[in-house]
């Protein structure tokens, strides 16, 4: 193997580089959320996201503080199994494992070939992502839906003379203004993060292009959505956000913006729940299509 590996340069992720990593991503049939361009601009302030090109393949880079960076599977055309063998050089050069994040199963299947006892892996649940049949959601039809149906219907009936508007550059200072209110953050790392990260991305939601948007009641807004279309076939929701005085306005949000913005997207990724029990009983209790597994892995430390 040669040392092309020394030749690797990773940069940290801005807006500007929308285009190129599309470029990569629209040549992969992937499913998961992670490496939706949005989803890695709008964390990119809680944590270090860089890429790099190698072997015509794009390879994106993570390091949470205090932690050692891991890498997603390499995505495009290219020469991955070499891509994948250079990147093992350069950790190793660097006295650090190969690590890999939201893995899915076949990808997984690469590196077991690959590597075979060298690698150690573990299914992560609590990053699992679920994807949704969007009809479904719109129109929440059947016995397994029927209380789902019942909640939304109260919904409409309660605050009746809502209305959904789609997040423009008529609405979009104000929805800022409202976020910064309803930011309850406090001394929450995490939720400091998102907070960031949701302001962020409002304050360049065309250039992003997101599609998104808003509940309102009594002229006030009392919930917003935003997400982005990855594939002919699927979308994924990157934020939910909704005033819990209002009785069922995250259930309303989320089938009011699927059936104004993404009826046309057969599946939408609703995201991982993080091991929250709540949020994973709420995801579940509207009956996934698919739960996709995602798994972690790390490559043994050998010389090569």
């Amino acid at each position: 193997m040669s040392n092309s590996y020394h030749n690797i340069a990773f940069k940290e992720i801005t807006l500007q580089d929308k285009m190129i990593i599309s470029t990569f991503l629209q040549q992969e049939n992937f499913m998961i959320s992670d490496i939706a361009f949005g989803n890695l601009f709008i964390w990119r302030l809680a944590r270090k996201i860089e890429f790099a090109i190698i072997e015509n393949c794009l390879v994106i880079k993570t390091t949470y503080p205090n932690q050692k960076p891991f890498v997603f599977f390499p995505i495009g055309m290219g020469d991955k199994i070499r891509c994948i063998k250079i990147l093992q050089q350069y950790f190793y050069a660097q006295n650090m494992p190969l690590e890999f994040h939201s893995l899915e199963k076949n990808n997984l299947n690469t590196l077991i070939h690959i590597f075979g006892n060298n690698i150690h892996y573990n299914l992560n649940r609590d990053r699992s992502d679920y994807i949704y049949n969007t009809t479904n959601l719109i129109h929440l039809s059947g016995r397994k839906y029927h209380k789902k149906k019942n909640h939304l219907n109260r919904f409409f009936q309660e605050y009746n003379g809502f209305t959904f508007e789609k997040i423009t550059e008529s609405n979009i200072h104000e929805l800022q203004t409202i976020w910064q209110q309803w930011d309850n953050a406090g001394d929450d790392i995490g939720l400091q993060n998102e907070s960031k990260g949701i302001m962020s991305a409002l304050q360049h939601y065309n250039d992003l292009d997101f599609m998104g948007g808003l509940l309102r009641f009594d002229s006030n807004i009392i919930a917003f959505s935003f997400g982005e279309v990855i594939s002919p076939k699927l979308c994924v929701i990157h934020i939910e956000k909704a005033n819990t005085a209002y009785r069922g306005a995250y259930q309303a949000m989320n089938q009011q913006l699927l059936s104004h913005c993404f009826y046309e997207v057969k599946y939408v990724n609703r995201e991982e729940d993080l091991g929250i029990e709540g949020l994973r009983k709420a995801k579940l209790s509207y009956h996934p299509d698919i739960l996709l597994e995602k798994y972690e892995a790390i490559i043994e430390y050998k010389i090569l």
